[in-house]
């Protein structure tokens, strides 16, 4: 019984102290300073914006990242050099899993079976552009499944999504 507390103390503080990986990929230039602007805007592309996606939970992952920056110290402005460019698109993925001996209801059965499924995928791509440079000074890539926890559109997911961000800065 004291190995197994031992062991699962060791467990917990080891699991704890590790970061977890991040799910986003983030590029910036080299010479980029958030803290070289006082304000930021935020546009959504809503042209090719898919109808799986939820524009109310979209919207709710922008004010998330809007109050993270204004806590940052930076100020709402539509008129702002520096805008966040928030682009989101679906597409369907087709898997297949096939197996040669499938385990029916009554036994084995030896004929061969491809099982195939269409998988639907999202893909999220965030960049921040200096309007008067016209250039990209940092961009953040997440891919996600349908019905994921670490998705943009719920809660948990736009949380650490906005967290991963404002770490990258």
């Amino acid at each position: 019984m004291k190995k197994l507390t031992l062991f699962l103390a060791f467990f917990l503080t080891t699991s704890c102290s590790i970061n977890p990986q991040s799910f986003v990929e983030v590029d910036k230039v080299d010479t980029f300073n958030l803290d070289n602007y006082s304000d930021f805007y935020i546009n959504i592309n809503e042209v090719n914006l898919s109808s799986d996606i939820n524009p109310i939970a979209l919207e709710r992952f922008r004010d998330d990242l809007k109050i993270a920056l204004l806590e940052r110290g930076l100020t709402f402005n539509q008129d702002s050099n520096l805008v966040f460019e928030i682009n989101i698109t679906s597409k369907d993925e087709i898997e297949s899993d096939n197996f040669s001996n499938y385990y029916a209801r009554y036994g084995w059965d030896r004929y061969y079976r491809d099982d195939i499924k269409t998988i639907s995928k999202f893909a999220l791509r965030i960049n921040l552009k200096d309007v008067n440079t016209e250039s990209t000074l940092w961009t953040v890539y997440g891919d996600w499944r349908k019905g994921s926890k670490k998705s943009p559109t719920k809660d948990d997911g736009s949380n650490a999504l906005v967290d991963e961000i404002m770490l990258s800065f």
